[in-house]
């Protein structure tokens, strides 16, 4: 499988019908959360275990896409997510001690990446900004 590029469409949908982007973070009917990489497989955040296939996790158990307010609230155990996939990660000594690591701000892009185009305008609006855009689209004929 070809790797998808961040907030790519998965083709898959939550238990709501909201569509299941790459580099979005899901939750299962259990409450356990998910990172989905991009060759659409959910990485289980907060603890070791291996990836699963997304469509796998769908049948399984009902999912749904994590809102901005709850990937923030995802913290520490997103950060830790983010600092194992580092090639050269120092030890961290709180990691050793058993003690919870320091909370890692979460990347803009993700917070970004699950607000809708059109509340993200309406909060800018809000806010007294003007906001005039357009989403080029590439045709190839």
């Amino acid at each position: 499988m070809e790797k998808l590029s961040s907030g790519v469409d998965t083709t898959y949908k939550d238990k709501d019908g909201k569509t299941i982007l790459v580099h979005s973070y899901v939750k299962d009917g259990d409450g356990n959360k998910y990172f989905i990489n991009g060759y659409c497989q959910a990485v289980p955040v907060g603890n070791d275990a291996p990836a699963m296939e997304l469509s796998k996790l769908l049948e399984t158990s009902e999912v749904s896409v994590l809102g901005a307010e709850e990937v923030l609230n995802v913290g520490t155990a997103g950060s830790q997510h983010l600092r194992r996939r580092r090639k050269h990660k120092e030890p961290d000594p709180a990691d050793s001690e058993g003690e919870p690591a320091a909370l890692q701000p979460v990347d803009m892009r993700m917070v970004l990446s699950v607000i809708p185009d059109d509340a993200l305008a309406g909060e800018l609006r809000r806010r007294g900004y003007c906001v005039t855009a357009v989403k080029p689209a590439l045709i190839s004929l």
